[in-house]
């Protein structure tokens, strides 16, 4: 038997052109989202914190957000924060529905191929140092254009872009790019599925018709942003049109104030703290001595220590916080090599899985495994297991109760310090080209909260953080 090999953190222990445009569906929202902004970025986080009936949220999230660059995100807790930030063309409503969000309506042609999306006129980003002058300009149907054409660039994550190769002429731009290294040689500088008619109006036109085009640009990841906020590498300074403006990062916290001009439902908070970065220990310290109101996405050793297997409060905690099971849960997939000839091996510890030993607790949710294909692909004699690296702590607990069992089926099992794929790998938590999924942690979504924090949940989608019915009590 291989000696195990073991990289990964251990469980916590914590203390406390189709047709013409014949239209076939139009949805249209009830006015424009937004206002003129007279703000100026030049505001201080001071001039936020004034008068009596100020309320400050304080949000711990278990995975660190990195950038505020919807193209980077990898987290849940990245997309929640985005999503609070920035719009898209499409949004979801509470009752689950989809509404044109920074449009007043679209147009589906008959063969759903086309679909023209009519801009609101009035929307501006938010004031931010990524201006010239600081103050937000108005939104146009350039930005849709720059937004999609940057998913097909060769310096940003293919994973998002992917959603979208279906637009006309989106595979056409991004081969150009990835290919052609001298840009003075380059002939194909767009994309031709993407046609702006005007400043409020921008038509899509895909190769084939696609029912879940409208759901795909509700996601985070087709969120509008300025151009001008767009640096060498990941967002840092946000520019949005959403419902929270970014203002500046302390150390582990994102300072968010809540966009008067926007027409949502708006929270009753002057300031929204983002926490992250901090590993789940601390998090959990950090919650406990009452400097984070609320843990989104409670970790699965934190969840261990509060509640029981069945996932409700223990009683030692009812006096003090609450939790709460919102009705959406969270995938963690974990996708097998092909390009690595281990697929009778992944097999293998697949048949000898014990998902008790994996997941430990029924509130923690359960697994799903799919065999590797064995076919066409030699099978190679190494009997080490190796996985991409990665910091997210629920992929990390998995992996560190998955490694014993690896091991007792005779191989060694190491996690890769670096991020980088490449054939010697087995796994990874990405779906990298020739990988293939085989396991699946379906994760249900705790929300743990001070007693006096009301009206906090995650709406429709793991990223979806509704606060529009919060509420503090004892609040000045």
């Amino acid at each position: 038997m291989k000696k195990l090999i073991l990289l990964l953190l251990p469980v916590l222990a914590i203390s406390s052109c189709g047709k013409g445009p014949e239209t076939i569906t139009v949805r249209t929202g009830s006015s424009d989202l937004f206002a003129a902004n007279d703000s100026t970025t030049q505001q201080t986080i001071a001039d936020t914190t004034e008068g009596d009936d100020f309320i400050q949220l304080k949000v711990g999230e278990i995975a660190a957000i990195e950038s505020l660059d919807p193209l980077f995100a990898t987290s849940n807790s990245e997309l929640r924060v985005i999503n609070l930030i920035y719009d898209g063309l499409v949004g979801i409503g509470n009752n689950g529905n989809l509404y044109p969000l920074m449009a007043n309506r679209w147009n589906v042609n008959e063969d759903s191929t086309q679909f023209t999306f009519h801009l609101k006129t009035t929307l501006k980003f938010h004031d931010s140092p990524a201006f010239e002058n600081g103050t937000g300009r108005q939104f146009t149907a350039n930005d849709v254009k720059f937004v999609f054409e940057r998913m097909a660039r060769n310096d940003v994550p293919a994973f998002t872009g992917n959603q979208f190769s279906d637009i006309r002429g989106f595979e056409v731009l991004q081969n150009e790019l990835e290919y052609v290294k001298d840009s003075s040689k380059r002939v194909i500088s767009e994309i031709n599925g993407i046609r702006v008619q005007n400043d409020s109006t921008v038509t899509f036109v895909l190769n084939r018709p696609s029912t879940d085009f409208l759901n795909r640009l509700a996601h985070p990841m087709a969120s509008i942003y300025a151009s001008e906020s767009v640096p060498s590498g990941p967002i840092q300074q946000a520019a949005g049109t959403g419902r929270f403006r970014f203002l500046q990062k302390e150390n582990n916290t994102h300072l968010l104030t809540v966009n008067e001009d926007h027409s949502s439902n708006l929270p009753d908070i002057n300031r929204l703290d983002i926490i992250s970065g901090i590993n789940e220990r601390n998090l959990y310290q950090e919650f406990a001595g009452e400097r984070v109101d609320v843990l989104v996405e409670l970790g699965a050793a934190t969840l261990l220590t509060v509640a029981d297997s069945t996932g409700e409060l223990l009683s030692s905690y009812y006096n003090n916080y609450e939790l709460h099971q919102v009705p959406v849960s969270s995938d963690y997939p974990l996708y097998y090599n092909s390009k690595s000839g281990q697929a009778n091996k992944v097999n293998e510890v697949l048949d000898n899985l014990n998902q008790n030993s994996v997941l430990i607790s029924n509130s923690l949710g359960s697994l799903s495994m799919t065999k590797a294909d064995t076919t066409g692909t030699l099978q190679s004699d190494n009997t080490s297991m190796g996985i991409t690296h990665t910091t997210h702590p629920f992929y990390r607990f998995m992996l560190n109760n998955l490694a014993p069992q690896v091991n007792e089926s005779g191989y060694s099992f190491a996690m890769s310090a670096s991020y980088a794929f490449n054939d010697q790998i087995t796994f990874t938590t990405k779906p990298y080209p020739g990988t293939e999924q085989v396991l699946v942690w379906d994760a249900p979504i705790y929300l743990l909260s001070h007693s006096n924090i009301q009206g906090i949940t995650v709406r429709h989608n793991p990223w979806n953080l509704d606060l529009s019915s919060f509420s503090m009590n004892g609040a000045n």
